[in-house]
């Protein structure tokens, strides 16, 4: 997904060095951006969702002390660590190509 969002923000640079831009290329970078804005919905939930998973790990682990508790709530961690890794990533290149796709509407031919 790193990739897909680079690569569209990248083709949202060079359409903004050129002197205009087509309706068919905003449409393409708006469709685009319908889909990162879809994926960032989903992520948000699974990211949500495994927040709270790691709450109720940490309540599991502070009322019993055992090893599965504490490998429980430690693979829970460092997964939520990713998504927000992930989702942070996802969120700051939906905003970039807000702005990116907002400076090429005034571009239109």
């Amino acid at each position: 997904m790193r990739k897909k969002i680079s690569d569209k923000i990248a083709c949202a640079n060079e359409l903004l060095k050129k002197k205009s831009v087509s309706k068919e290329e905003l449409s393409d970078l708006k469709r685009w951006l319908g889909y990162f804005q879809h994926e960032r919905l989903i992520h948000l939930i699974v990211t949500v969702f495994t927040g709270l998973c790691e709450m109720i790990s940490i309540i599991v682990l502070l009322l019993s002390t055992n090893y599965a508790a504490v490998a429980l709530t430690a693979l829970i961690g460092i997964l939520f660590i990713f998504y927000i890794i992930h989702y942070y990533i996802l969120e700051n290149g939906v905003q970039k190509l807000y702005g990116l796709i907002d400076a090429l509407g005034e571009k239109i031919m």
